[in-house]
């Protein structure tokens, strides 16, 4: 039973970003993918079984304010954590280029796969200006990530810088 508590939270932190924070934190329309972003560091850090349900209860979690695409969201970042687990075990992935280069192609391949599920007009607009720069977008807060998760940043770092 403990060890289900961090994954409701992780389910918490992507509702409340859904509701709250998506908007404050979106800048000229690219938008941070939290939830394929946390699918892919859960499968990067977890077993297959865990990145594969985890990324389906994201998606309904994600999607709960679109019930028409909640179902196609679920399969959707269920299929990234399952890809994403077996990138991790046929690639080094010691380099922190290499996650974030995980994190980008999951990211831009879920917000490619949203716009095909949503099938919205103005597709190749959408694609430039939403899809690859969220991508981008993630990709940096991946990185702020990676950087606390790997003690590259402390707080007794950023002290002794003032």
């Amino acid at each position: 039973m403990i060890r289900i508590i961090p994954f409701v939270l992780y389910f918490l932190l992507l509702a409340m970003h859904q509701v709250i924070w998506k908007d404050i934190t979106g800048i000229f329309g690219a938008a941070i993918n939290l939830a394929a972003m946390m699918v892919i560091l859960v499968a990067i850090y977890r077993t297959e079984m865990t990145a594969v349900w985890f990324g389906f209860v994201a998606g309904l979690v994600a999607a709960a304010g679109i019930p028409g695409v909640m179902g196609w969201q679920a399969l959707t970042l269920a299929g990234i954590g399952l890809a994403a687990f077996h990138m991790r075990e046929r690639l080094n992935l010691d380099s922190l280029n290499a996650k974030l280069l995980l994190v980008l192609g999951g990211v831009l391949v879920h917000n490619l796969l949203t716009l095909i599920i949503v099938r919205t007009d103005a597709f190749w607009y959408r694609l430039a200006v939403n899809a690859v720069t969220g991508a981008v977008y993630t990709t940096l807060v991946a990185w702020l990530f990676f950087l606390v998760k790997e003690k590259r940043i402390t707080v007794r770092k950023i002290r002794s810088i003032f």
